[in-house]
C-alpha cells in the first residue's frame, strides 16, 4: 500500500472513532435521581435495591441523588446532571416540554394512580363535601397525585379549595401530609394512595390514627425517563431490566413490592394525556406539542 493510501486510512480510521464517540453520550455513570415525594431516609431505603439490581442486569455503574424539591428535579434535568429520573406525571410532562425527556417505564398501578383524601380515624364524615372551613393541605405545588389531579378532580366538580376549605397548605411530602392529618394540624389532606397505604401496613400510621374518607377517580402518574441524550441502547437496556422484574423470583418481588408495584409497563408520552390536559388548565405547562 503507498504512503500517501496508508494516511488517508489513518484518518478516516480515526475520523469515524471521533464520529462514534461524539454520537455514544452515554455517561461511565448513570446520575439518577428521584422525586422528593417522601423523607430522604425512607427515599434511599426504597430505592437502593433497586439501583443495585440496575447495576447488576446493565453492567453500568449508577449514582443516586434525591433533589431538594420537585423544581430542582425539572431544572437539573434539564440543565443535564440527570440522566435517569423518576418523575411524576406533571412533573415529566414539564421535562418533556423542556428538555426533550424520554418515557421509558412506569408501574403497573402508575396506569390507574389515585389519590386519598385522609381525616382523622375518629372523623364520622364520610365524604369531602362535609369538610367545609375545615383547614386542608395539599402535597407539594407540583405533586400531580398530592396537589394536580386532585384539584383538578375538585373544579370539575365544582369546588374551589381555597374557597370551599379553611386554609389551604402545601406539604413537603405525602407522608407529612398524612401526619399533619394524624397530629391535627389539618383536618383533611389528599396525597398519594401507594404512600398513604404502605405507612399504613408498615405500621408507621395506624388505623387509629388516619383513614381514607374518599380517593380520587384514576389517572396515569410516575415513570421513569431519560435524557434525550442517552444512547439508545442504553435506554433500551433499562427497560429491558425494568420488565425483566419477575414477581415469581424472591429478590425482584421485594423489589417490586418495596416499589409499590407488580410489574412495570414500556411508558410513553401519549400515556399521559389526561395530565397534560390538567397541567395546562392549571396554568403549569404551556399549549401545545411536548415532543
Amino acid at each position: 500500500m503507498r504512503p500517501t493510501l496508508v494516511l488517508i486510512v489513518f484518518i478516516a480510521l480515526f475520523g469515524c472513532a471521533d464520529e462514534q464517540a461524539d454520537l455514544d453520550t452515554t455517561p461511565t455513570v448513570i446520575r439518577t435521581a428521584v422525586l422528593p415525594d417522601q423523607a430522604k431516609d425512607r427515599l434511599i431505603a426504597k430505592y437502593e435495591p433497586l439501583i443495585e439490581y440496575f447495576e447488576m442486569t446493565t453492567g453500568l455503574d449508577f449514582e443516586l441523588s434525591i433533589p431538594d424539591s420537585y423544581s430542582e428535579l425539572v431544572e437539573e434535568f434539564d440543565e443535564g446532571n440527570i440522566d435517569l429520573a423518576w418523575f411524576g406525571g406533571l412533573t415529566y410532562m414539564q421535562a418533556s416540554q423542556k428538555s426533550h425527556a424520554v418515557a421509558v417505564a412506569f408501574r403497573d398501578v402508575d396506569l390507574e394512580f389515585t389519590s386519598c383524601y385522609l381525616a382523622k380515624s375518629t372523623d364520622p364524615r364520610k365524604t369531602i363535601t362535609e369538610f367545609a372551613g375545615e383547614p386542608f393541605s395539599f402535597g407539594p405545588r407540583l405533586s400531580t397525585s398530592g396537589h394536580l389531579m386532585p384539584r383538578y378532580f375538585m373544579t370539575e366538580e365544582g369546588l374551589d379549595p381555597e374557597k370551599f376549605f379553611g386554609p389551604v397548605r402545601y406539604s413537603p411530602g405525602h407522608d407529612q401530609t398524612a401526619y399533619w392529618v394524624s397530629d391535627g394540624t389539618v383536618v383533611l389532606g389528599v396525597g398519594n394512595c401507594v404512600i398513604v397505604r404502605s405507612l399504613l401496613e408498615s405500621g408507621e400510621l395506624g388505623s387509629d390514627d388516619i383513614r381514607i374518607v374518599e380517593t380520587t377517580p384514576p389517572y396515569p402518574d410516575y415513570v421513569w425517563a431519560t435524557h434525550t441524550s442517552m444512547r439508545e441502547s442504553t435506554r433500551q437496556a433499562l427497560l429491558d431490566a425494568l420488565l425483566g422484574l419477575d414477581p415469581t423470583i424472591a429478590g425482584h418481588r421485594e423489589i417490586l413490592r418495596s416499589q409499590g408495584a407488580n410489574a412495570y409497563l414500556p411508558a410513553g408520552l401519549s400515556d399521559f394525556e389526561l395530565v397534560r390536559m390538567a397541567a395546562v388548565q392549571a396554568g403549569v405547562l404551556m399549549e401545545g406539542p411536548d415532543q
